[in-house]
């Protein structure tokens, strides 16, 4: 069982846990984070979402993504998702934190609400995708993705991504100051 750390809206830390089913279907504030890995040719690597996951099956979105379960600090959860997902050792010094943002949607037909404080990562790193061991659970494939067709994408309300309105924003920012 996954436990979480709750938060009020503006992150201020509750000092109260919840499991994660009921965080979301209660829509309690708690903590994530999503990884971005740019290759030396300026390629993000996506993730398309696997079709067992509960929210935004089947849609691509960030290269690694996952919560931060209760007493865990960002940057470990980090390396522990990528290490998860992606089959993927990352050392903390390869992870620089680009910004903190807020992410907040409701899927599902109302039954999961997600209200997240997302710390995002970029770690700049060439790695071939056949080296990547993809936990299916989670990933169903991986590919890399020019940063200006992935802006695209977003900018064009691409449905065959997941909607993350703020993060893609403040993303494509970060990129241009860090790429």
């Amino acid at each position: 069982m996954e436990y979480f750390d709750l938060y009020d809206k503006n992150g201020k830390q509750l000092n109260q846990t919840k499991l994660r089913s009921e965080v979301h279907s209660d829509g309690d504030w708690h903590h994530s984070v999503d990884i971005w890995i740019l290759n030396s040719r300026k390629e993000l690597l996506l993730q398309k979402r696997s079709p067992k996951k509960e929210s935004f099956p089947n849609l691509w979105e960030v290269s690694c993504s996952g919560h931060i379960s209760s007493g865990e600090d960002s940057k470990t959860s980090a390396i522990r998702e990528l290490r998860e997902e992606l089959g993927l050792d990352i050392k903390e010094k390869e992870l620089k934190l680009l910004f903190s943002a807020k992410d907040s949607c409701i899927t599902n037909k109302g039954t999961f609400v997600n209200n997240e404080h997302k710390d995002i990562y970029l770690v700049k790193k060439d790695i071939e995708i056949n080296e990547l061991k993809l936990d299916p659970s989670e990933v169903a494939e991986v590919k890399y993705m020019p940063i200006e067709d992935l802006k695209r994408h977003i900018e064009a309300n691409d449905k065959t991504f997941v909607p993350h309105e703020e993060p893609y924003k403040k993303l494509f920012i970060a990129l241009e100051r860090h790429s």
